[in-house]
């Protein structure tokens, strides 16, 4: 027994020396012999959104680790660190344009803080506060249009809805807020949407968020989504309305192959197999770029168009469509109101109008690229094939018309003009090349449907 208490009355003796030479400053994790590091200097300030940089002069001190920057924001005490090799710190999240005080300090390896030196920075306008937005009615839903994010920060997007119309100038904190969707963009103009939304009327609001947590002001509207149809299904007393053909437009320049198995009509058949005959394969010698004009059977407003490839052959090369162009006209217009097929008259080229189409009857809708999820080479070539570009080249693509860059693209069209601009060998050889043939699946437009 007395060799147990004389253990225990050691060890304890052991544990209180330990913790005496912790309180000396012989722990493990310190060094010994490290001074006080010297303080830096600034020696530039550049305002930036919603933050500053500070440009710093770093002392020819070897006890010196780095340099940490320490504020105020929302309420917090924060810091922003660099090593001692680099010379400017990014302080941010400012959600005004006020002055704050940042004090600089230097550290140690032992975390020993030089003498502060003091700095006021005066952020610019940050981007919750001066990227502008609304909120509009889209189809299948709503879409945002975010603009003026002139620094390009990361934004939230969140998007709400309230049922209650009873009382539509009630204030913001008496909503019935159901949380839509949160959306992230850094683009400084964009649309972006939100589908799966009921055509039903509602209160909508919208908020932007930032890195930091500060949020703007809502804005709000009161919105019906439109209804979005796929348009070769869209049907009237139990009809097939869209009765989707061949346009046969003088100047379309992409002909069927002499064989029944692979038809134009592949294109809109629904099938969406890629066993014959249900792809589309143009002649072998055509025409590069290639066009053809589908005749949707009666007017509609296009949202977005989806397409197929011909499913698992040719991945990412030969015939397989890189590149698409859309554009639409609703016909010519006819003294009596009503609109004719159009004519097939070629204009100059241009680079607006790069194929000579006749823009007093035609207008762009929008140009895309097939969906590679591990990018292309910089020259645009494919690279390495992922599984999971596989997948996405067998999935298709889902292409949403842009009106930021292509106005008119949601207007009332009755004919839709496809472009194979490249398929993967002409934009690796180039238009001269005589293997020029375009091998596809579906393409399928989305949208209003417009009842005559």
């Amino acid at each position: 027994m007395m060799k147990l208490k004389n253990f225990i009355l050691w060890a304890v003796a052991a544990i209180l020396a330990v913790a005496c030479s912790d309180e000396l400053g012989s722990r493990v994790d310190q060094h010994a012999n490290v001074g006080i590091p010297v303080p830096i200097t600034v020696k530039s300030v550049q305002s930036i959104a919603g933050g500053a940089i500070i440009k710093v002069t770093i002392p020819d001190d070897p006890s010196l680790k780095g340099v940490v920057a320490e504020y105020e924001r929302g309420g917090q005490i924060v810091n922003t660190k660099i090593s001692r090799y680099v010379d400017s710190l990014t302080v941010e999240g400012y959600a005004d344009t006020k002055s704050h005080k940042v004090t600089l300090y230097s550290f140690n390896v032992n975390e020993e803080r030089s003498t502060g030196v003091d700095v006021d920075i005066t952020p610019l306008t940050p981007a919750i506060m001066e990227a502008q937005f609304s909120v509009i009615e889209s189809f299948g839903g709503v879409k945002v249009h975010i603009q003026n994010n002139k620094s390009k920060s990361d934004l939230a997007i969140c998007i709400l809805r309230d049922e209650d119309l009873s009382d539509l100038g009630k204030p913001l904190n008496k909503m019935k807020w159901v949380e839509v969707t949160t959306l992230f963009t850094a683009s400084e103009d964009i649309f972006l949407s939100r589908r799966g939304i009921e055509p039903k009327e509602a209160i909508f609001g919208v908020y932007l968020r930032d890195h930091w947590g500060n949020i703007s002001d809502t804005t709000t509207a009161v919105l019906t989504p439109i209804v979005e149809s796929k348009l070769d299904t869209v049907k009237v007393n139990g009809s097939l309305y869209y009765k989707f053909k061949n346009a046969n437009i003088d100047d379309d320049n992409c002909k069927t192959l002499n064989n029944s198995n692979y038809p134009v009509e592949a294109l809109w058949d629904g099938s969406g197999l890629s066993s014959i005959p249900h792809f589309f394969v143009s002649e072998e010698s055509g025409p590069s770029p290639a066009w053809l004009t589908i005749d949707l059977g009666n007017m509609a407003r296009i949202s977005r168009i989806t397409t197929l490839p011909r499913i698992g052959y040719v991945i990412y090369g030969g015939g397989a469509v890189r590149d698409y162009e859309f554009w639409g006209t609703p016909g010519e217009l006819q003294p009596d109101g009503s609109y004719a097929k159009p004519r097939g008259v070629p204009m100059e080229r241009t680079a607006d109008n790069p194929y000579g189409f006749d823009t007093t009857v035609w207008f762009p809708m929008g140009t895309f690229t097939q969906a590679k999820p591990s990018g292309y080479l910089s020259n645009g070539l494919p690279g390495d094939i992922t599984a999971e570009d596989t997948q996405a080249f067998n999935a298709g693509n889902d292409f949403e018309l842009d009106p930021v860059q292509f106005p008119r693209c949601n207007d009332p069209i009755r004919y839709l003009r496809v472009v194979f601009v490249n398929t993967f060998t002409t934009y690796e050889y180039g238009h001269e090349t005589k293997v020029t043939q375009v091998q596809t699946g579906e393409v399928t437009p989305f949208g209003q449907p417009i009842i005559q």
